[in-house]
């Protein structure tokens, strides 16, 4: 009987996810993963620079564990724009994430990832990110902010974009959650902002794992406030990734 009530409690404490349950807040691979390969399919408004385009967006991440709690993640893709009449150049950069503390050491864990891109103009764009996450039981939340010092001129110097996220595990296999990521902000105080407004997505997220296979979707709503005071512009986002981790 006791051991009946342990295996039930230990149930619904639930099992820990293999992957991070996020879209837009990925951090290094778990310890015990070596190398998970990702197919990333946009589709629609993209009212945050970063995302690209409007359009269909397919792109590809490989990430490799080199040590433990250090990744090295490159990626790529391209964007279909209605407009267009062929495929467009999409973001193509690699970084290193590196796991600076871990939950169960100190009771939080952070990641810092630094590497560039060269994004859908042309720019390239160094970048510095952090991610700072905690789980209770079931309950996962994390920060994160990402800072990027695009190489051009009519840029920002620094652009800061800061993100939040939150999930709940439904089972041992699906947790379900929200992000929201917000860049250029200051632009609803300052019409000095350089880069045409502020920019925010905010939408529900899910995620399940089968194995080695898992799959991450998000369906967001975007909006854009455009600097001298015009009224904003929403749009929508939807991202589904698919990975296989070996």
């Amino acid at each position: 009987m006791r051991r009946l009530l342990v295996i039930a409690l230990m149930g619904l404490a639930g099992e820990a996810l293999a992957e991070t349950p996020y879209v837009y807040q990925q951090g290094g691979l778990e310890a015990g993963q070596r190398t998970a390969v990702e197919s990333q399919t946009t589709l629609g408004t993209r009212e945050l620079r970063p995302l690209g385009g409007r359009g269909v967006e397919q792109g590809v991440r490989v990430r490799h564990q080199v040590l433990d709690g250090t990744t090295i993640e490159v990626f790529g893709g391209a964007v279909w724009q209605p407009e267009a009449t062929d495929l467009r150049a999409g973001a193509i950069g690699a970084e290193v994430i590196q796991r600076v503390l871990d939950q169960k050491q100190v009771g939080v864990t952070l990641q810092i990832a630094a590497g560039g891109y060269r994004d859908v103009t042309g720019v390239f764009v160094p970048r510095v990110r952090a991610l700072l996450g905690r789980s209770w039981g079931r309950l996962h939340a994390q920060v994160s902010g990402n800072f990027e010092a695009p190489i051009a001129h009519k840029r920002d110097a620094l652009d800061v974009i800061l993100g939040a996220a939150a999930s709940w595990q439904a089972t041992a296999r699906t947790s379900i959650g929200l992000e929201a990521v917000g860049e250029d902000l200051e632009a609803i105080w300052d019409s000095r902002e350089s880069e045409g407004g502020a920019r925010l997505l905010a939408g529900p997220s899910v995620h399940t794992q089968f194995g080695a296979l898992y799959v991450h979707g998000n369906i967001g709503a975007t909006t854009y406030w455009p600097v001298a005071g015009a009224a904003p512009l929403t749009g929508a986002l939807g991202r589904v990734n698919v990975g296989w981790r070996f």
